[in-house]
């Protein structure tokens, strides 16, 4: 497909510290796992481009944010046009999980989109014998949430491990999916009917776009 022609969706990854955004991402993209921690400063974005089940590709462009409170204000202005969040918590880690509320709200302060969508996501399942977070209790969070934000829990509040690409790579062809939906469903509809193309001179000044 033409990159000219390709759809590029914002995708921003939220969390606290040390929840595994970045291993996600790195996973995702250039099929990398490290065990060292590494702490983001600010916020960057790498770009993929993803097949969606029906042949569409779109292309990501995913945005890794700090986690330290000190870095918030400079994170907040990676928000603001975007189209899918992720907010990322750890399931061995119950802390992670009772401030996703906060990430929710400093989101939805500073995205400056009307109807953004949301993924809710338990990373490092692989370390399920020290869970301190379940399924159950991710989704009925999600469900607490204004509607609207949350597509379809089932398939938009999921456990992941960072460590394995096949579950990577189902989170983020799922964010695809969201984006391409939001970007058809924002699209505008022009009404040819309404334009008159046999008096294109008589019509000029009514159609003109400047």
């Amino acid at each position: 497909m033409d990159s000219v022609n390709t759809r590029v969706i914002k995708v921003v990854l939220l969390g606290d510290a040390a929840v595994g955004k970045t291993s996600l991402r790195s996973q995702f993209i250039k099929h990398v796992f490290s065990s060292a921690y590494k702490t983001t400063l600010g916020g960057d974005y790498l770009t993929s481009r993803v097949n969606l089940p029906d042949n569409s590709q779109v292309s990501l462009q995913i945005w890794d944010t700090a986690g330290q409170e000190r870095f918030n204000s400079i994170s907040q202005a990676f928000y603001r046009g975007t189209d899918i969040a992720i907010i990322i918590y750890d399931i061995t880690n119950a802390e992670s999980f009772h401030h996703l509320s906060r990430w929710l709200g400093l989101f939805l302060d500073h995205c400056n989109v009307s109807n953004p969508s949301i993924m809710i996501v338990g990373n490092k399942v692989d370390k399920d014998t020290i869970r301190q977070i379940s399924l159950r209790q991710a989704r009925e969070f999600a469900n607490m949430m204004n509607p609207g934000l949350i597509q379809d829990v089932e398939l938009d509040v999921l456990e992941t491990s960072a460590k394995v690409f096949g579950e990577t790579s189902k989170l983020f062809v799922r964010a695809a999916e969201l984006g391409l939906k939001k970007l058809e469903e924002n699209q505008p509809v022009l009404n040819f009917d309404s334009i008159d193309v046999a008096h294109p001179i008589e019509n000029r000044a009514e159609y003109r776009c400047c």
